[in-house]
């Protein structure tokens, strides 16, 4: 008996071996996923409806969410085939009806086992899990049960906003998809990857302030930083007992990373002030004592080398000398030596590991994996994997690979993978809804120990003083409804920035939350924030995030299109429209400073205004002035500037509060002030500073969560991204 295969661009679907490969290489998915993908291939042409599909998906269950579960499951096999709804190469949607598969697909046949006879025709499709199957796992013994199959949507993990904030993420109740999709290209591998075993994955910490996280040697044990009120400090928790001590406080100063020593005795940690490029490393002593000062100058989280002996850092000086520079150094911080230094952009987030031998350095350049010989020796770019963002790195003890934090193209959240030094081969470890910032991992390889970020944000609309009279559009969700930015429209409806079709998408809605309609969307690879929308209603403009970290400004019109891009600088973002509507102003990374530019609104040349750092720039009312956030000493905290509309020096610059949490910035209608997100005691209020001076007052009085973005209508009312945030470490096992 021969069994079907079904082939469709770089896709082969086995009937036989039930499996969906790319290019030889075996994908893991889901049986779900599985079917629905069946069910389209073998309808290929064919309207298939909601009813068909839930009940390919379901059968007689009644306990489900047919609409979110549909739109739910058809978005994630889109997310594995790299298909998005506004361009679709598969799978095509018929507003209101259903869906259509349109690509062309070729049938063939294989010979099949006896075994496998059976499930030949119809055994993907006839399989019915149950909650507790491998295609889901609910790793939090706390969470409640999911009403549907696959992950489902609930903590939004948080994206890293790119050079401005890093948005710090809420509630840790996470339901992790298993097994892991392998959708990576495996370079130099003509065989199929070996199953993956169940991942487990268990939180560790649950204060939700968690900044960074390394795991002792013997796996027993973590190190971890917290910040509460503002004041960092070092804690050991002891991961059999739950056990937690202080190790060191640093108050208000930062750590930007840590770790364990390689015999486990001494945690080593960086501390500096908070606008400093760099630092001091410290040792305490495993379970606490006296911390020892052992050097100066880093910047970034201390790598100890394999032996124990030597640590290697990022001195960063890119606000003084415009440089970043790799440095090793005995862990008493004699025979320092500088082993490479970049130009901005420098090294991405001053991250860097050893080999597993102690030859090597390995750090990333923007989206690019380097390495370097410790002894002397050119830089080599280590792999051609087109990365869009690499944020961490770890040598993965008693092998040859790496352990990275990043994004591959056409993907949205920054996943932990496996990285082969030896022939270049990548894997997903993990491929779910969360979104991660760094890892580590024990001495024997077996476990990692993962910082993870997690939103819930919702849209919500106010008239200041009325907060019990809030409305909100719809439930505190994972979709990051509004987190990177969001516009009134002078009808009265808002566009927000989204990631509901699990692709990022600006949307407009009503402010009951009717009639939603998709502006403009992209898939991973790039991703429109920031919109802003012109004076009449009838163009967008928004910051385009494009692989490799770089940005520009693109004009969107309101009745569709694909848009134009209006800048070419190589950081462009956060613009604002002139009340004409015949200028768009922005800022532009030119060479270590933020200044502010001004394009035309149809497109043509654009002018510098301003020779000095100024951000997140924002027009008055009345079109002559601009509001921006301004830093007159490298080492002081942003100032509120006000700017004549040509540009030049300020007319006059306030001080902001030190808990100002910057973008955006936003003048009252009336255009007396300037108002802002000012976070106390991690509760996000909005204020406002009068531009005639005077002390800064607030404007909404909230005593819970966070505000991610606002903007105010003509009449008067407030838009909101609110929701709460937080982020935590867990522990990861089973993963190779």
């Amino acid at each position: 008996m021969r069994a079907k295969i079904f082939q469709f661009g770089q896709y082969e679907l086995d009937m036989g071996l039930q499996e969906l490969r790319s290019r030889g290489i075996r994908l893991r998915v889901p049986a779900s996923r599985l079917r629905l993908l069946v069910l389209f291939v073998t309808r290929k042409g064919d309207l298939l409806t909601r009813e068909e599909i839930a009940a390919c998906l379901w059968k007689d269950s009644q306990n489900i969410d047919v609409m979110s579960g549909i739109n739910t499951a058809v978005n994630q096999l889109r997310a594995q085939l790299g298909d998005g709804p506004a361009s679709p190469k598969f799978i095509e949607t018929v507003v209101g009806v259903g869906y259509r598969f349109v690509a062309d697909v070729v049938e063939t046949s294989s010979p099949v086992n006896p075994a496998q006879e059976s499930a030949t025709e119809t055994g993907i499709a006839a399989s019915e899990e149950s909650p507790s199957s491998s295609e889901e796992l609910n790793l939090d013994a706390n969470a409640a049960p999911s009403p549907a199959r696959g992950p489902v949507p609930g903590t939004a993990s948080a994206q890293t906003r790119p050079w401005t904030r890093t948005v710090l993420v809420a509630a840790a109740l996470v339901l992790i998809a298993s097994p892991i999709a392998f959708y990576a290209f495996r370079a130099g591998s003509s065989g199929r990857p070996l199953p993956a075993p169940d991942l487990q994955i268990s939180r560790v910490t649950g204060s939700g302030d968690v900044h960074f996280a390394d795991i002792s040697p013997d796996g027993k044990y973590l190190a971890y930083v917290r910040e509460t009120g503002g004041q960092q400090s070092i804690w050991l928790k002891q991961l059999a007992t739950g056990r937690a001590i202080l190790l060191a406080g640093i108050g208000e100063l930062e750590c930007p990373g840590l770790a364990f020593s390689v015999d486990g005795n001494y945690v080593y940690y960086v501390r500096k002030k908070v606008l400093e490029p760099s630092g001091e490393l410290y040792q305490v002593p495993f379970l606490g004592g006296v911390p020892l000062k052992l050097l100066d100058g880093i910047s970034g989280v201390p790598a100890v080398s394999p032996d124990g002996h030597r640590v290697a850092f990022v001195r960063s000086t890119l606000a003084t000398h415009g440089r970043d520079s790799l440095v090793i150094a005995a862990l008493d911080g004699s025979n320092e030596q500088v082993l490479a230094s970049y130009n901005a952009p420098g090294i991405h987030l001053n991250r860097i590991t050893w080999t597993e031998d102690g030859k090597n350095l390995v750090y990333t350049l923007q989206a690019s994996l380097m390495t370097i010989p410790v002894d002397g020796g050119p830089a080599q770019k280590l792999t051609t994997d087109p990365w869009q963002t690499i944020d961490d790195l770890w040598s993965l003890p008693t092998s040859q690979d790496l352990i990275a934090v990043g994004q591959l193209p056409n993907s949205g959240r920054a996943q932990i993978f496996d990285i082969s030094l030896a022939g270049g081969a990548i894997h997903p470890i993990t491929h779910d809804l969360s979104h991660y910032t760094h890892v580590r991992a024990s001495a024997d390889g077996k476990s990692l120990v993962a910082v993870r970020e997690v939103v819930l944000s919702t849209i919500q609309v106010l008239v200041p003083g009325h907060e019990s009279e809030i409305v909100s559009l719809g439930t505190a969700n994972e979709n990051y409804d509004g987190v990177l930015g969001l516009a009134w429209t002078p009808q009265g409806r808002i566009l927000y920035y989204s990631e509901s079709n699990q692709l990022p998408e600006l949307i407009e809605v009503g402010t009951d939350g009717s009639a939603p309609r998709h502006v403009a969307g992209t898939d991973w690879r790039a991703l429109f924030a920031d919109p802003v929308v012109s004076p009449r209603g009838d163009f967008v403009a928004a910051t385009r995030w494009h692989h490799g970290d770089d940005s520009n400004i693109w004009r969107i019109e309101m009745s569709g299109g694909d848009g134009k891009r209006l800048t070419s600088g190589k950081q462009d973002g956060n613009s604002s429209i002139t009340p004409d509507g015949l200028s768009v102003l922005y800022e532009s990374v030119v060479g270590d400073e933020s200044v502010l530019m001004k394009v035309p609104s149809q497109g043509g040349v654009a002018t510098k205004l301003t020779d000095y750092n100024v951000d997140f720039p924002a027009v008055s009312p009345d079109g002559k002035w601009i509001a921006c956030s301004h830093i007159t000493h490298p080492n002081q905290s942003p100032s509120l500037a006000i700017i004549p509309i040509a540009g030049g020096q300020p007319e006059r610059v306030i001080a902001l509060p030190d808990t100002t949490a910057l973008p955006p910035l936003a003048w009252t209608p009336d255009g007396r002030a300037v108002t802002f997100i000012n976070n106390i005691n991690g509760v996000g209020n909005i204020w406002q500073q009068p531009v005639s001076g005077g002390p800064a007052t607030p404007v909404t009085h909230f005593t819970s969560g966070s505000i991610f973005s606002f903007q105010w209508s003509r009449d008067g009312r407030l838009a909101l991204s609110r929701g709460t945030e937080s982020i935590d470490a867990v522990l990861i096992t089973n993963f190779r």
